[in-house]
């Protein structure tokens, strides 16, 4: 049984910080963190709030680590350089991701106890696969599906709010992780055109195996809105400045873009998704 740990998060006081910070573009001065008043919302919606932000940072997290591994698993496949080059960027994008969703939390009063099994993140490959094997599926699984929604889905919240930190924190997100999703076809481009037929079979599998997954995520939510408070007695409002969309949005992003977004694609590569 794997053992959980506590997701906690620290920096250094020292060269290394510094560095980090001009590199990520000094984000505790270039967001109007002020600008978000937590006394401006009632407790219960607070503290959901800071649950949500918590886990956003963690599930960054292990975006941050799995695309480590796509890196490693491109590089042994020998990949083309310029696909490798941009994979190459997105695990310092989604650890720039994981401080801003934390700052986000505590800004709203602290980051909630959550616990994770640091080696759940990885995915584990059957050994009998080749390099370029592994390759493929883990773009198919994180970059065309998990990427591919997570943009939409982040995309939508975007939208929804006015709140100016909220929406310049989303806009950060999804302007770093729109190519993150692209490039699931990009190499498609590239390689579909040599996979045989019980490759592209498999890689269908992998993507309704990452769809799946990822449904049950937005299918439980069952808050309505009605005068613009939701069922929950909340303002919906309040809901969209905390960086949220109506819960039925989600459900209908998540739906239209794995039938547009993924399924039509893979199935243009010729990756038919059962």
């Amino acid at each position: 049984m794997a053992t959980e740990t506590l997701f906690e998060l620290d920096l250094t006081d020292g060269p290394a910080l510094t560095l980090h910070e001009r590199a990520s573009g000094h984000v505790a001065e270039r967001y109007p963190w002020d600008a978000l008043e937590p006394s401006r919302y009632p407790a219960a919606l607070l503290e959901r709030a800071r649950y949500s932000w918590t886990l956003r940072a963690l599930n960054e997290f292990g975006s941050a680590t799995v695309m480590g591994q796509l890196v490693q698993v491109m590089g042994e496949a020998r990949v083309p350089l310029d696909l490798w080059s941009l994979a190459a960027r997105f695990p310092a994008e989604e650890i720039h991701h994981v401080e801003l969703c934390a700052r986000m939390a505590m800004r709203l009063g602290g980051g909630t106890r959550l616990s994770y099994s640091p080696g759940a993140f990885a995915v584990a490959f059957d050994p009998s696969l080749t390099f370029l094997q592994r390759a493929s599926e883990l773009i198919v699984r994180v970059c065309c599906v998990g990427e591919t929604l997570s943009f939409a889905l982040l995309s939508g919240c975007l939208r929804a709010t006015s709140h100016p930190l909220t929406r310049a924190v989303l806009t950060t997100l999804v302007q770093e992780e729109a190519l993150h999703g692209r490039l699931g076809y990009l190499y498609l481009d590239w390689l579909a055109p040599d996979l045989d037929a019980a490759e592209k079979d498999r890689l269908g599998r992998v993507a309704r195996e990452a769809l799946d997954a990822q449904a049950p995520l937005w299918e439980k939510l069952r808050s309505v809105t009605k005068d613009g408070v939701t069922s929950e007695g909340f303002l919906l409002e309040h809901v969209t400045e905390l960086g949220w969309m109506e819960s039925r949005d989600y459900v209908t992003v998540s739906q239209e873009t794995a039938e547009t977004q993924v399924r039509a694609p893979l199935s243009r590569h010729g990756i038919r998704v059962p």
